[in-house]
């Protein structure tokens, strides 16, 4: 009789622990199907004051969760930016990388070559998601031989700012938003010729060869056959501007932002991010606005020439996430609601990727919050509709690094015209290794 007790309690413990082994095994698997992981870092993505961090993300959750209420999202804190890239490739490598990861512009070429996310065309045609609700320049930063790698969620796109008091008291006619890199050349050289005392200056030192040679139409090959043609007419003239500007303005060392904000400079580029935290409070009251009449003007450019650099901050699947459907919806929430969207745009000082966003009169008086802007969201769409796309090439940030050093440095020493052959060949030879 004990013995028979003994076995039914032996077998009971038994079947008790198989149980117990088995909802502890069922649980987990659970957990794993109910848990979405966001690869995202601290601060600003475009490098500016920023004190709102993880305020879009934790909203975007927020409305997600009250779809997929038993879903739980966890991310890491505390990442910045110069740090990110890193901590993603460890992930990676320890194989526990996140569901759905927020990519930075410079860091989308190596990963997406690399073979790191998912190829989300076929979840668009599943959900009928059009092309062509993004701005083209958006959706292709997160393209890659005709696949579609990530999604665009912010933008940070470049333009012109110019002091119109300056022109004004100079008796020099504004130029038109749409100008060209003559007009630019004439309004600096007019300047320079001014006959009154502490003669203003036309355009600071911002203004780099990359923007002279695109807005005469430059454009980087696609393909590996000598990609980067820097003797090409377009690219000869953007340097040519670049050098007259330089002696135009040889005299006056001082072309710096610093002289802007004194109300001295005609003209400065700035990004959608730089000038909506320079004319919005607190960091307004540190110009001199008395000097300063705000018009934002489109980069000059020849025309149908695409001269506008365009920063996107996007969001990819990870090839290896265990959540790709969720991961996917919780994507089309951040890059596609137009909610979010707005929330995006309102507090990341960014643009919208689409256009539906930008336009909508909701944005205008977000745009007229800060306080010396005069940039419509007319103005902003023409400005997102002359972006201009990077090649995708893998190693395309490096050698576009080296190209911007060596050819500063030619253009300090006056040697750019004997340089500009071998600096072409290097970047080349760089670039298709």
């Amino acid at each position: 009789m004990k013995l028979q007790i003994k076995k039914t309690i032996f077998y009971l413990s038994i079947s008790l622990l198989l149980l117990g082994t088995g909802i502890g095994f069922s649980y987990h698997i659970w957990k794993i199907n109910h848990t979405l992981t966001i690869g995202i870092y601290t601060g600003s993505m475009w490098n500016m004051p920023d004190n709102h961090q993880y305020q879009v993300i934790d909203y975007a959750i927020k409305e997600f969760k009250k779809i997929h209420p038993d879903i739980q999202i966890n991310y890491e804190n505390g990442i910045s930016k110069a740090d990110y890239r890193n901590w993603l490739s460890e992930k990676i490598v320890q194989g526990n990388s996140p569901d759905l990861m927020i990519v930075p512009d410079d860091s989308f070429n190596l990963l997406a070559n690399n073979g790191e996310f998912k190829d989300l065309a076929g979840y668009m045609n599943r959900d009928k998601i059009s092309d062509k609700i993004f701005y083209p320049v958006a959706l292709k930063a997160g393209e890659l031989n005709n696949e579609q790698y990530a999604l665009p969620f912010q933008t940070n796109p470049q333009f012109m700012v110019m002091n119109k008091k300056v022109l004004l008291r100079n008796n020099i006619k504004i130029p038109s938003f749409n100008w060209t890199p003559s007009d630019l050349k004439r309004i600096c050289l007019s300047l320079s010729n001014s006959k009154k005392k502490n003669s203003d200056l036309g355009i600071t030192s911002n203004y780099t060869w990359s923007n002279a040679i695109l807005g005469y139409n430059f454009k980087f090959n696609q393909n590996k056959d000598n990609p980067i043609q820097l003797t090409s007419p377009s690219a000869i003239k953007g340097f040519n501007l670049i050098e007259s500007l330089k002696a135009i303005e040889q005299t006056n060392k001082n072309n710096s932002r610093q002289a802007f904000d004194k109300g001295k400079v005609a003209f400065t580029p700035m990004t959608l991010a730089q000038y909506r935290t320079y004319t919005s409070y607190p960091y307004y009251v540190t110009t001199n606005n008395k000097n300063i009449t705000w018009n934002c003007l489109k980069m000059p450019q020849i025309f149908q020439a695409k001269a506008t650099h365009v920063d996107v901050a996007m969001f990819a699947i990870a090839k290896q996430a265990h959540n790709p459907n969720l991961a996917w919806k919780l994507l089309k929430m951040l890059c596609i609601n137009k909610k979010i969207q707005q929330k995006a745009m309102t507090v990341n000082k960014g643009c919208s990727a689409l256009p539906s966003v930008v336009l909508n009169p909701k944005m205008q008086r977000v745009l007229n919050n800060d306080k010396q802007s005069n940039l419509t969201t007319t103005k902003l769409d023409k400005i997102m509709r002359n972006g201009w796309s990077t090649p995708k090439f893998k190693n395309f940030n490096d050698v576009y690094s080296y190209l911007d050093y060596a050819i500063n440095k030619a253009l300090a020493n006056d040697q750019l015209d004997k340089q500009i052959f071998y600096i072409q060949q290097q970047a080349n030879e760089e670039l298709i290794n």
